[in-house]
């Protein structure tokens, strides 16, 4: 019978074993998300010049004319973000004057360095 102290040896070399793989699987992974990182930046284009904007189809979901914001469920925007839902801080509140909850909407966001805006809304007739 093999006594405890080796079980727990073998135990702890196989252990020992696994995790050192398992740090050599990850580095190299690591290593080849970095190459091709890249790769990417390197086909790239050079990143436009100015402010970016974007029109875009939602459905206005909350309007909090308090903090100048408002939540639409928005459409997929092109070189920005998949469709959600989610708020959109307003450049000036007074865009969203006459917007109510349930609207369906046209919107524009315009890039202000790191953060987006919200510039115009307006109504449109439903699909």
């Amino acid at each position: 019978m093999m006594r405890l102290w080796k079980v727990v040896v073998l135990v702890n070399f196989a252990l020992a074993v696994g995790v050192g793989l398992g740090y050599l699987r990850w580095a190299r992974e690591v290593r080849e998300l970095r190459q091709e990182v890249m790769k990417a930046r390197q086909t790239a284009g050079p990143p436009e010049a100015g402010p970016r904007s974007w029109t875009v189809r939602g459905v206005v979901r909350v309007v909090s004319r308090a903090s100048g914001a408002v939540f639409i469920t928005h459409e997929t925007i092109p070189g920005l973000m998949q469709g959600m839902t989610m708020g959109f801080e307003a450049e000036d509140p007074k865009v969203l004057d006459g917007i109510r909850p349930g609207d369906p909407v046209r919107f524009t966001l315009r890039e202000k360095g790191e953060r987006v805006f919200l510039t115009a809304i307006q109504k449109v007739k439903q699909p």
